[in-house]
């Protein structure tokens, strides 16, 4: 009884965990954001700025890279494209940590969608977007320049 108990908790377990989410934050839950980009810079985490390449130069959340920063074929496709470079670069790595900020949580929003129908399950953003994060955020020092990641 006991080992059948626990491997219908294992399963459980299992397929609770591959589910996956798009975990959307609000100003509210600006501190369980913040513990997420916590995990920026190390290894398996991924996370970009979807404003415009300009804005994201000028200043995004340190460790942030501009999605942006290529010339895309059309100015109506460009989320789209940068879902397809996106998966291009996590391949089959589907439960890698995704963050993404953009200036109001729509791009986020269509991003994380896309990626998520495509079998990435791990994916964050701040829905009220990097001006507004900052503005919770006094003292915040942003980077800002071309991107070393």
């Amino acid at each position: 009884m006991k080992k059948l108990f626990s491997l219908i908790l294992l399963l459980f377990v299992l397929v609770a965990c591959g589910k996956g989410e798009i975990k959307v934050y609000s100003v509210e839950e600006i501190a369980d954001f913040d513990m997420i980009l916590e995990n920026v810079g190390t290894t398996g985490v991924k996370a970009y700025d979807l404003r415009e390449y300009e804005e994201c130069y000028a200043g995004r959340v340190p460790g942030f890279f501009c999605a942006r920063i290529y010339e895309f074929a059309e100015e109506d496709n460009i989320f789209d494209e940068i879902v397809n470079n996106l998966e291009l670069i996590l391949g089959s790595k589907k439960r890698t940590l995704i963050i993404l900020m953009d200036n109001d949580g729509s791009q986020a929003e269509y991003v994380a969608n896309k990626l998520f129908e495509k079998g990435y399950s791990n994916i964050h953003y701040f829905k009220e977007g990097y001006e507004k994060y900052v503005e919770l955020h006094p003292g915040f020092v942003p980077e800002s320049g071309d991107c070393d990641c």
